[in-house]
């Protein structure tokens, strides 16, 4: 089929389209294509505004997530720091509960050869 067939072919179905529908019918179509036109734009507004739209706010949190990952090593150091710290605390407390018992062992026994002598 060569070019000028193709365009009679397609100027020949648009006047059958104008025949056979009537004038409010196209302005129906028209209408309709009209609001899509605005849904359109109202979906291009909401994935492309700068301050909020959809691809801004998955560039963050693709820049959070990297964020992260790269500061997970350090995270790791600071959370077994953490338990070696606790560790740590645990046995000193340990040890002055084991001082503090000895010391008063000793009072009591200080006390209690005073009171024998006397």
């Amino acid at each position: 089929m060569t070019q000028k067939q193709l365009l009679e072919s397609v100027l020949k179905e648009l006047s059958c389209i104008k025949k056979d529908l009537p004038n409010n019918d196209l302005k129906l179509m028209q209408k309709d294509v009209e609001d899509m036109k605005l849904n359109i734009s109202d979906l291009k507004y909401t994935l492309l505004n700068p301050d909020n739209g959809v691809i801004v706010n998955t560039n963050k949190n693709t820049d959070f997530r990297v964020g992260m990952q790269s500061n997970e090593k350090d995270f790791q150091n600071k959370l077994s720091e953490l338990k070696d710290l606790r560790r740590w605390k645990e046995s000193v407390s340990k040890a002055l509960w084991i001082i503090f018992a000895s010391l008063a062992g000793l009072i009591v026994r200080a006390l209690a050869q005073i009171v024998d002598k006397s």
